[in-house]
């Protein structure tokens, strides 16, 4: 009743829960956010080209004027990319894809931020030295003009003049290409010197020495800032940027998926309840035919009302006889089941009996023929006409026969063999004595009864199903005889007994314990079996239930045992648990009450732990 009220009800929550999952889903894209993102990723870009140009506007520079502007274009560079990189308008997280190439623009931007400020440490004393090579130059062309001799001089200074030119190109232009015409210029002033005092060649040595100096600074210069430039930044933040583009995409293409599926899911929910409208009015056209049936109904129930209590009476005296017979029937099939149980333990002993004294009668045999051999070899020592010859052959055949014989082993053997049918012999016979005890056809309640002795001999019919798999535990107290029906008493512990060994699966162990208590005896039998649920537990004395396989059982073993404990005087109660195994406790009166009026005040109940 509990899950039919509960079942609608958890429908109705997870109808709700997919509405508002599709809802949600439908807004899953965020048009500010990538908006934001965007604009991100501009004013990364923008940044980056800014800084590339101060950078470069440092170079042509003498000096480094631009120092307050780059400090603030790399403050605001770094906290741009601190957005895309965390934060609520960050890209990680969103694909592989795009982390991969975020990452990448990331790890290259931040080396060229380092680098840039590396140069911006170099750069200043790398320009001074340029400018310092390339003010060299003219001093050196100077000198050299004014050592050259008159016929010279003119076209000297011309080629001076020009390599003059051509150094301040050199040392202004970003990316200068002339270091050629340099070194041509510088060849044609040496070659000049032909004919020239010394002074003029030394002037141009130092004049080489300068004009290489200035092409290896501004070599350098160009060098670091090659580097700086190079870094790829521009087509990885594109990359970045069509992921990302990529991946806004797809969301979009989802969100509009989920709209659909929420269009198509809404129209479910309206065609159900359409369906369950018309349910509903089904449902109260049905009850309200219920209730004009139930009005004709009442106007005839009296009579209707003896019919069947007529028929119920009928009914209830065919249950009683069908009744009587079944717990007749389960008391065949225990009686069936404990004779078959019964005929296998005497078979058992039995048979390894019979079998060693077959291996008597044949050992006998054996030493039947040495006794032969030395009578013979005794009755040729004592006639006197019997030769040596004979009296040798017997001696050796009787020794031979000793030898392969072995008496002494031999009659160890025997003893031993006697013994264990010895042993099987008693054992028939404490069975059969236990069997005799068991089946006393009493049938009043005033004999006395020891509860230990019925115990054991129950154990002993039931040894059958026990033996190699469940080990019975006994701890007996001292009890005192109690008045009772031996032969009931001994049914309700082969049949509790019987419940327990079928409840174990495999191996296990049954606990026995006896006690005095203050008004009678107590069994307590406890099993490592299956154990039982509450349902299964609270029905267990019910006639006819049975938890076995059809044709297994009838479902009477336990109510007979309610109905023997309780005509008694005693009750009985039992404490289970799913997989650790069940316990039945039996309290029995030490007198049996003999008055007309037989009513029992105590009820017996199984009760739960």
């Amino acid at each position: 009743m509990n899950l039919r009220r509960l079942l609608p009800a958890l429908l109705v929550g997870v109808a709700i829960g997919v509405l508002i999952f599709l809802l949600r889903m439908t807004q899953s894209v965020d048009s500010e956010l990538h908006l934001r993102r965007l604009d991100n990723l501009q004013a990364v870009n923008t940044l980056d080209v800014q800084f590339n140009r101060v950078l470069t506007q440092a170079h042509v520079a003498a000096l480094m004027t631009e120092g307050d502007e780059r400090a603030v274009l790399t403050e605001q560079l770094g906290n741009t990319l601190d957005a895309l990189d965390t934060g609520k308008q960050s890209l990680h997280g969103l694909s592989p894809e795009l982390d991969k190439a975020l990452d990448e623009f990331l790890d290259t931007i931040k080396d060229k931020v380092l680098l840039g400020l590396d140069f911006q440490a170099r750069t200043t004393q790398d320009n001074q030295r340029l400018l310092n090579s390339a003010s060299s130059v003219p001093v050196k062309v100077d000198a050299a003009v004014a050592a050259a001799t008159p016929a010279v001089r003119a076209k000297a200074r011309d080629l001076g003049e020009q390599l003059k030119s051509q150094v301040v190109d050199l040392s202004v232009t970003p990316s200068p290409t002339n270091q050629s015409d340099i070194h041509a210029l510088v060849d044609a002033l040496d070659q000049l010197g032909s004919g020239q005092p010394a002074a003029y060649k030394d002037a141009m040595v130092q004049l080489r020495s300068a004009a290489d100096d200035v092409i290896q600074d501004k070599g350098e210069l160009v060098g670091t800032l090659r580097k700086f430039l190079d870094r790829p930044t521009g087509p990885q933040l594109q990359k970045v940027e069509q992921q990302y583009s990529a991946w806004y995409a797809a969301q979009v293409a989802l969100a509009g998926k989920y709209r659909l599926a929420l269009v198509a899911y809404a129209a479910v929910l309206l065609g159900v309840l359409g369906w369950l409208g018309l349910r509903l009015r089904s449902s109260y056209r049905d009850l309200d035919r219920a209730n004009a049936g139930l009005t004709r109904a009442n106007e005839t129930l009296e009579a209707q009302v003896e019919s069947r209590t007529h028929d119920l009476s009928a009914a209830l005296q065919d249950l009683r006889s069908s009744q009587a017979q079944l717990v007749q029937s389960e008391k065949m099939a225990s009686l069936g089941q404990m004779v078959a149980g019964v005929a296998h333990e005497i078979n058992t002993p039995l048979g390894y009996a019979r079998s060693n004294t077959e291996i008597v009668r044949n050992s006998l045999a054996d030493v039947r023929g040495l006794c032969a051999a030395q009578q013979k070899a005794l009755s040729l020592l004592a006639a006197p006409d019997a030769s040596e010859t004979e009296i040798a052959a017997a001696m050796e055949e009787a020794e031979a026969q000793n030898q392969a014989l072995s008496p002494e082993e031999l009659m160890g053997d025997l003893h031993g063999l006697l013994q264990d049918t010895d042993h099987g012999l008693g054992q028939i016979s404490e069975l059969v004595s236990s069997l005799k005890d068991f089946s006393r056809l009493d049938r009043s309640r005033n004999d006395l009864f020891i509860v230990n002795d019925g115990i054991d001999s129950a154990l002993k019919i039931c040894q059958n199903q026990l033996k190699g798999r469940v080990e019975v535990i006994k701890q007996y107290g001292e009890l005192p005889q109690i008045e009772c029906s031996p032969s009931q008493l001994n049914q309700v512990f082969l049949n509790l007994f019987t419940n327990a060994a079928q409840a174990i699966d495999g191996n296990g162990r049954i606990y026995v314990h006896t006690l005095v208590e203050d008004s009678g005896v107590g069994i307590r039998i406890l099993d490592t079996g299956c154990g039982m649920s509450e349902d299964i537990r609270s029905r267990i004395f019910e006639p006819f239930f049975t938890t076995k396989p059809v044709g297994k059982g009838t479902g009477l073993g336990l109510s007979i045992v309610f109905r023997i404990i309780e005509e008694h005087g005693g009750r009985i109660d039992v404490r289970s648990t799913p997989g650790k195994g069940s316990e039945f406790v039996i309290h029995l009166p030490l007198r049996q009450k003999r008055s007309v009026d037989t009513a029992h005040e105590a009820a017996p109940a199984a009760v739960a732990a």
